[in-house]
């Protein structure tokens, strides 16, 4: 199979193949990126930092220093009493965005890749069914075997780079779904410290 899909980038669907190979290239990236922050920059002992926040907030905040949850306790920590759940919230918001950014380029890059796998497909088809015309039967078994490598190429090109994106983005989202609960879960300990000692609402 991977002598047939390197044989296709010189035929007929090389244009198919190397739309699909940048498009594989840029989910990559986003990958590498993406996994990077959030499974190893952004990894924390969330029992110990949770804990440490209940404590003191600022502390706490200054633990995290590097974490998008930084920003929320932080916030919680400064604001004034009566404003701690709308300063934090103000920062969620920012730290959401922050959180989830380029995850969704993942799910464009699986539908992006399976519909250029079948427009390559269709194109194949279409040089396989020109090939039927006038012509030599051995120039017509040519381009009928030439339209049919393109689309089988194609198709299973574009599978093979849009199945492991969307798997992929299936698995980053529940990253970040896990470090915005966590965000929530700072949050609530900042809240309750802050109404302990007095200043909270």
């Amino acid at each position: 199979m991977l002598s047939s899909l390197l044989t296709a980038f010189q035929g007929p669907g090389a244009g198919f193949m190397y739309a699909l190979t940048a498009v594989l290239a840029f989910g990559l990236a986003v990958l590498v990126e993406r996994t990077w922050l959030l499974v190893l920059r952004w990894s924390v002992d969330e029992d110990a930092l949770l804990k440490a926040i209940s404590d003191d907030p600022s502390k706490g905040s200054e633990a995290l220093a590097g974490h998008p949850a930084a920003a929320i306790v932080q916030a919680g920590a400064q604001a004034p009493k009566g404003a701690v759940w709308d300063a934090m919230g103000a920062a969620a918001a920012r730290v959401q965005i922050q959180v989830g950014q380029r995850v969704p380029y993942l799910a464009s890059v699986g539908n992006i890749a399976t519909m250029l796998g079948l427009l390559g497909t269709v194109y194949g088809l279409i040089v396989a069914f020109q090939g039927l015309g006038d012509a030599s039967s051995v120039e017509r078994a040519t381009r009928l075997s030439d339209g049919i490598a393109t689309a089988m190429a194609t198709t299973a090109y574009g599978l093979l780079v849009g199945i492991p994106a969307l798997a992929a983005h299936a698995w980053l989202d529940g990253r970040v779904q896990k470090l915005l609960a966590f965000c929530e879960a700072a949050a609530s300990a900042v809240a309750v410290s802050r109404a302990r000692a007095g200043t909270g609402d």
